[in-house]
């Protein structure tokens, strides 16, 4: 029992980095105005790597219930980059004012 804990807790120590990361570069994105494109990456970065990983991992390898986190984590993960990238790349992106 005390295995699966440990297990789950590092999982969500994953999950909370990347949901944090997502987190601050929707917040500042948002702050540019830029809304549309962000919402776009999160909802096709949850569904598709995130959903689909989770219910590959959790239905069709022994990982069950823990290859359903580390999918969601990952989705979260994939949509933190991109939107990292999309804020690294503002200035080329004219998001920016003047």
């Amino acid at each position: 029992m005390l295995g699966y804990a440990v297990g789950f807790l590092r999982i969500a120590a994953a999950f909370q980095l990347a949901d944090a990361a997502q987190a601050i570069a929707a917040g500042a994105l948002r702050g540019l105005q830029d809304t549309r494109v962000p919402a776009v990456i999160a909802v096709l970065g949850y569904w598709l790597p995130g959903f689909g990983l989770a219910a590959w991992l959790g239905l069709s390898t022994p990982l069950g219930g823990t290859g359903v986190w580390i999918g969601l984590a990952a989705g979260l993960a994939v949509v933190a980059v991109l939107l990292g990238w999309r804020w690294a790349r503002r200035g080329r992106l004219e998001l920016v004012p003047g």
